[in-house]
């Protein structure tokens, strides 16, 4: 098995199955599904699984954070699910509801795609403007021009690529939507400009005209580098093409759409859409500067504080479309710039846990967590440490907070896009080298991050901290079981009384870290054994409740009249087999016996198909006790009943 599979088939399961994925991107540490029907999703379930850190529900995605390894998840989610990447990429054709989900939804469909190289190539640029402050190199060098041009060929070719990405987000042919982008940047338009201003037309400036049409630019000439007239474009071409695929013979379907796809919409784009948009980007640009300039620092404390708490769901990227407009228009962005600030008050607070905390493994997540909050990618430390903890992640905030507000206060401009330590460079003016902007981007994170490691060393306490997955009663399973969440009266265990586990399959016992699924292996799900079955019945291991039951029926959980929690894992990544072979005679909830017949499977048929048989069997509120004790030892044959575990308060 791929070292992400098992995973993979974790979150596929538990979002409703591939027939509940519209669609589904990745950005820096997210998978971000559209799902048909997000009731259908175990949230719970997926929240408590080793390798998923956190759900989030906002803005018509269902958002599930993995961390720096997302990538790698989300090919292995592709492949198990047998996603195209047409289809992983579009989102669904209705778009969510509400007005700010329809907006966020556009926008993390457009530039998710694009996120990191635009961050690369952000990041190249504030190399160079560095390089040119310091003197190391001059702008008439020849590696300054071939890095400079690799870095801003992004940017200013940034309609093409929105166009394509935006293609794919409104389910219009690929290749029109980047005929569109081209056509804008095309050199013969881009210089229609320079052949000078031949009329006037409401106070606006046009340099040619098209059918007798005056054809006006946007105030620096042409559109590149711009955003929103590329995607308003493609949604007018998109609704078009599907318009025309309704009355256009299916014969010639493939070359008569494009051709008056095209006819229609470039001179619709550059006589109507283009200066529409172009002008309402420019008023957008000025609107966000003119409410900032009233109390900049008000404008930089408020984003600063609040930036990661928008992270949190998902909603950061409401204002991105804001920063790329004025990058487009204003050639730097003031605005949204308080925002740089957050990740490093995180990492800071992160680090003042890791001095505080006595507890070694939560030492070694802090690591890589600050590590990552000074690459600019936060959620580890906010999904992993400082959320969990409460305290670490408000401290962090308020640190955040005063650095955005002294960001504001000295109205620093950044001069394109990046995150984290290396994108401090883009503070440096690319026209000038002037390095004062670096300065004060430096100034003010050190402030705010001495100030959040201060609060946290001083509020935070190891005795904050519970482990919260067990110890109120969740059932942390995965897989397709649900977590549930009981009354403490049937959870409280009586403290002076040794608890016993039966064995619910008769058959050989393994030890579990030798078999092959990770998320068992590693004992993430808690302590346990398992039992390669000799027969093909499950019975009830204690008195107790059913409390999950997945529809494929190949898993349950239980729990005792003394509240310890079982997980029963009939065979390996047997959910692939959709409850065939497997009966249940029991519900949710069911009050059962020891010995009850719990399930029933057909190990014959199960084998036949490729599925091993190994059955976990694990108390996933391992952590709630002193002592989980396996009582039995490996290659021992056993039959159902046979005392397996001794558990300790």
């Amino acid at each position: 098995m791929k070292k992400y599979d098992g995973l993979a088939r974790i979150i596929i399961q538990n979002v409703g199955g591939k027939s509940n994925i519209v669609g589904l991107t990745h950005c820096v540490t997210r998978l971000r599904f559209s799902l048909k029907d997000e009731s259908k999703a175990q949230t719970e379930i997926l929240k408590n699984t080793d390798g998923v850190i956190s759900v989030i529900q906002s803005g018509g995605q269902y958002q599930v954070v993995i961390g720096q390894e997302v990538p790698n998840v989300y090919d292995a989610v592709v492949s198990i699910a047998k996603l195209s990447n047409k289809d992983s990429e579009e989102e669904n054709e209705e778009l969510p509801k509400g007005i700010l989900a329809k907006f966020i939804s556009i926008v993390t469909g457009v530039f998710t795609p694009l996120l990191g190289t635009l961050c690369a190539c952000g990041m190249l640029k504030g190399f160079l403007a560095m390089s040119f402050g310091f003197g190391w190199l001059s702008k008439t060098d020849g590696l300054y021009i071939l890095l400079y041009n690799t870095g801003d060929a992004l940017f200013y070719f940034l309609p093409v690529i929105v166009s394509f990405t935006a293609a794919r987000k409104f389910k219009l042919n690929e290749f029109t939507g980047l005929m569109i982008g081209l056509t804008m940047c095309s050199p013969v338009i881009v210089g229609i400009s320079n052949g000078g201003v031949i009329g006037n037309i409401m106070g606006l400036d046009y340099y040619s005209t098209v059918l007798g049409i005056p054809m006006i630019l946007p105030t620096t000439g042409n559109y590149t580098s711009s955003v929103l007239p590329a995607i308003i474009a493609v949604v007018a071409a998109a609704y078009l093409e599907k318009q025309l695929k309704k009355v256009i013979p299916t014969v010639v379907k493939s070359f008569l759409v494009p051709f008056f796809t095209l006819v229609i919409i470039i001179p619709l784009t550059f006589l109507i859409l283009g200066p529409i948009t172009s002008t309402l980007s420019q008023m957008l640009g000025n609107v966000t500067v003119s409410i900032y300039d009233l109390a900049p620092w008000l404008s930089g404390a408020i984003l600063g504080f609040v930036h990661q708490i928008l992270v949190i769901f998902g909603l950061h990227w409401s204002y991105a479309a804001i920063r790329y407009n004025n990058f487009a228009t204003l050639g730097y962005d003031t605005v949204i710039t308080p925002n740089f600030v957050a990740p490093f008050n995180q990492a800071a607070a992160v680090c003042a846990v890791w001095l505080k905390t006595k507890d070694k493994k939560l030492k070694g997540l802090c690591a890589s967590a600050a590590i990552s909050g000074l690459f600019g990618v936060s959620e580890p430390a906010i999904y992993g440490i400082n959320l969990p903890k409460k305290s670490p992640f408000f401290c962090a905030c308020v640190g955040a907070g005063i650095s955005g507000a002294l960001v504001g206060m000295m109205k620093l401009r950044i001069y394109s896009g990046g995150v984290g330590i290396f994108a401090i460079a883009n503070f440096i003016d690319p026209n000038t080298g002037n390095m004062n902007g670096v300065i004060g981007i430096v100034s003010s994170i050190i402030i705010g991050c001495l100030i959040t490691f201060i609060l946290t060393a001083i509020i935070y306490r190891d005795k904050e901290e519970v482990v919260t997955i067990t110890g109120d009663g969740n059932l942390n399973i995965v897989a397709g079981v649900k977590n549930t969440k009981f009354n403490d009266a049937e959870t409280r265990n009586d403290k002076t009384k040794e608890m016993i586990v039966n064995s619910p399959i008769p058959g050989s016992l393994q030890l579990l870290s030798d078999i092959k699924d990770p998320v068992f292996s590693s004992e993430a799900v808690g302590k346990g054994i398992a039992i390669l079955p000799s027969v093909g019945e499950v019975r009830a291991p204690f008195d107790g409740t059913v409390v999950m039951i997945p529809e494929t029926k190949h898993a349950i959980g239980l729990v005792s009249e003394d509240g310890v929690e079982v997980l029963i894992h009939v065979g390996m990544d047997t959910v692939e087999l959709n409850g065939k072979y497997y009966e249940c005679p029991v519900q949710i909830n069911e009050k059962i016996e020891k010995g009850q017949l719990l399930i029933k499977f057909d190990m014959k048929k199960i084998v036949q198909e490729g599925y091993e048989l190994v059955t976990p069997v694990v108390v996933t509120n391992t952590a709630s006790y002193k002592a989980v004790d396996v009582i039995v030892e490996k290659d021992e044959i056993i039959e159902t009943g046979k005392e397996i575990f001794k558990i300790r308060q």
